[in-house]
C-alpha cells in the first residue's frame, strides 16, 4: 500500500488534465492515472469545436458553456506561456447553412430565438444571413442554400497541441502523471472512497475525481446505475488544401468543416450510439461525411484525404455530464459525461472540480449536472 498526494484523478484526457493542473496550480498534491496515454482518446480524436449552446437552451449546463468559452482565450494564453505551446486558439466563428425550406426555418426560428444575447463587445451573438450575404463572408459555402445563420461565439482549438501543452503543463507543475495505468477498484471504508487499486498498486488518497470518459462507469455496477455513461462513435476525415479555403467553422445539423491555419480541413463527425467500444472508419460513415461535406462546400471534393479516424465520446442518458460529488460515494466527485463538448467545457469543469475538492463554495448551480440524478 502507498500513499499518493491529496488527490487522484482517474483519466488523462482534456478534462482530467485541466482538473490536474488546475488543483495543482492551488497548491493540491496530484496524481493522474491513465489507462493508455494522457490525451489520445476522445479529446485527441474531437474537432477542437468549442461550440455555443443551442440559443433556445437557456438553462444551467448553457451558463456552463457560456462561461468556459469565456475562459478560453485566457486559458490558452496561459498554456503557452507555461510551455511554449501554442494550442491555436481561435475564435473562429460558426455558419450553419440552410440547404433546405424546413433548415431555413429552424435557423430563422434559432435566430429569433438568440436575438438578445450579446458578444462581451457587445455585437450579436447569432446574425441570420441571405445567401448572399453568407457567401460575401464566405464565397466557397455551396451556391444552393437559402440563408445562413452565423454564431459569433464559436471558437476552434488545434486540441491535439492543447493536450500536449495541458501535459507540459501539468509535469511543469509537479502533477505525478502515469500512463498505462489502469484503474481497476475503488479503496473503500464503509461508504467512503479512500483510494484505488491498479494492477500494481493500492494508492490512497483524500479524494479521488473519476474523469475517464466513456469508461468512467463501466467497471462499477453501482456507479453505472447513478451515471451511466456510454460510448458514442464518431468517425472524421482529414483533407488539405493549399491555402486555408475558408475561416468560419461551416456546418449543418451534426456534420461540420473546422478549417486550420495551414489549409487542413477536418470533416466531421458521425454519432453512432450502437457500436459499442470498436473505434474503427467505416465505408458507411466516411462516404455520408464525404456526401453531406461537399453539399455545404463542393470545392472539398476534389480536396486529397490525408487520413481518417474514430474517437468514442462519452455519452449520457440526457447529453448533459455528470459533475460534482457521487452520492453514495463519499470523497468520489465524477468530472465525465461530457459527450461532445469536452473540450468546450474544461476550463470551468476544472473551476467546479478544484472548489468542491477544496470545500470552496460556486456560484453555478449544477442540478442539471448532478450525478445520481
Amino acid at each position: 500500500m502507498s500513499t499518493t498526494g491529496d488527490t487522484i484523478i482517474i483519466g488523462g484526457g482534456v478534462i482530467g488534465l485541466s482538473v490536474a493542473r488546475r488543483l495543482a496550480r492551488d497548491g493540491v498534491r496530484v496524481r493522474v492515472l491513465e489507462r493508455g496515454r494522457c490525451g489520445c482518446e476522445a479529446s485527441w480524436a474531437a474537432a477542437g469545436v468549442l461550440a455555443a449552446c443551442n440559443p433556445h437552451r437557456n438553462d444551467a449546463v448553457a451558463a456552463l458553456r457560456d462561461r468556459s468559452l469565456r475562459m478560453y482565450p485566457a486559458f490558452c494564453a496561459e498554456l503557452a506561456e507555461e510551455t511554449g505551446i501554442d494550442a491555436e486558439y481561435e475564435p473562429c466563428c460558426e455558419l450553419e447553412l440552410a440547404l433546405n425550406e424546413d433548415a431555413l426555418r429552424s435557423l430563422k426560428d434559432d435566430a429569433k430565438a438568440g436575438a438578445e444575447k450579446r458578444l462581451p463587445d457587445g455585437r450579436p451573438a447569432y446574425q441570420f444571413l441571405t445567401p448572399e450575404e453568407a457567401r460575401r463572408i464566405e464565397p466557397f459555402v455551396s451556391g444552393s442554400i437559402l440563408g445562413a445563420l452565423e454564431c459569433r461565439d464559436t471558437a476552434q482549438v488545434r486540441n491535439p497541441r492543447l493536450m500536449r501543452a495541458l501535459h507540459a503543463a501539468c509535469v511543469k507543475i509537479g502533477v505525478d502523471i502515469h500512463e498505462e495505468a489502469t484503474v481497476h477498484d475503488f479503496v473503500l471504508d464503509g461508504s467512503r472512497v479512500t483510494g484505488v487499486r491498479t494492477e500494481k498498486d493500492e494508492l490512497l488518497a483524500e479524494k479521488v475525481v473519476l474523469c475517464a470518459g466513456a469508461w468512467s462507469s463501466q467497471k462499477w455496477p453501482r456507479l453505472n446505475e447513478l451515471m451511466p455513461v456510454h460510448p458514442v462513435r464518431g468517425q472524421i476525415i482529414l483533407m488539405k488544401l493549399d491555402t486555408r479555403p475558408f475561416t468560419h467553422v461551416i456546418s449543418r445539423g451534426k456534420t461540420y468543416l473546422v478549417p486550420r491555419r495551414d489549409g487542413h480541413v477536418l470533416l466531421g463527425a458521425t454519432q453512432e450510439a450502437k457500436a459499442g467500444f470498436v473505434k474503427r472508419n467505416t465505408p458507411a460513415g466516411i462516404a455520408k461525411l464525404i456526401e453531406k461535406g461537399v453539399k455545404l462546400v463542393p470545392m472539398i471534393a476534389d480536396a486529397p484525404v490525408v487520413t481518417q479516424w474514430s474517437g468514442l465520446r462519452p455519452g449520457t442518458p440526457d447529453d448533459n455530464p455528470y459533475i460534482g460529488p457521487v452520492p453514495g460515494f463519499d470523497g468520489l466527485i465524477a468530472a465525465t459525461g461530457h459527450f461532445r463538448s469536452g473540450l468546450t467545457l474544461a476550463p470551468v469543469t476544472a473551476e467546479i472540480v478544484a472548489s468542491v475538492v477544496e470545500g470552496r463554495e460556486y456560484d453555478i448551480d449544477l442540478t442539471l449536472c448532478r450525478p445520481g440524478r
